[in-house]
């Protein structure tokens, strides 16, 4: 339900354009930046989507995203636990992640409590989002 807590158990996953994903692989800060006007990085709860495996999540966010974005080929989708996130930034700043059900979008969920131009929160985010797949299937 909109507003609902996501729990510290469970995963969420950001879709991160070409521009933010390194030669190697790994996930530069700029993708975990708000754009101006909004108040919450989007992400996708995996579990609300109720599949049995990682791969089934993913095959899931990638039906969401092409609904609403055009799928880079560089581009990837990261996936972190809600409490490690949690727990790597609360010396520096208290993160919340909620449910933000869109209507074609029921996973739709956001990270609170950081701003525009929050570098530092950006990098702490970015080091905890170490899993990560390609955002077209092959």
């Amino acid at each position: 339900m909109k507003g609902d807590q996501v729990p510290d158990s469970d995963y969420i996953a950001r879709y991160c354009g070409g521009s933010s994903v390194e030669s190697d692989g790994t996930i530069n800060r700029m993708a975990f930046r708000i754009r101006n006007g909004e108040e919450y990085l989007s992400v996708n709860w995996l579990e609300f989507l109720e599949k049995t495996s990682r791969e089934e999540e993913i095959a899931e966010v990638r039906n969401v995203l092409r609904k609403k974005l055009i799928l880079g080929s560089r581009s990837r989708i990261a996936v972190a636990n809600v409490g490690s996130l949690i727990n790597h930034i609360r010396a520096e700043r208290i993160l919340k992640v909620q449910h933000e059900p869109e209507p074609e979008d029921q996973s739709h969920s956001g990270i609170f409590g950081y701003g525009i131009d929050d570098d530092l929160i950006e990098l702490m985010i970015a080091e905890v989002f170490q899993e990560s797949y390609p955002s077209k299937s092959a």
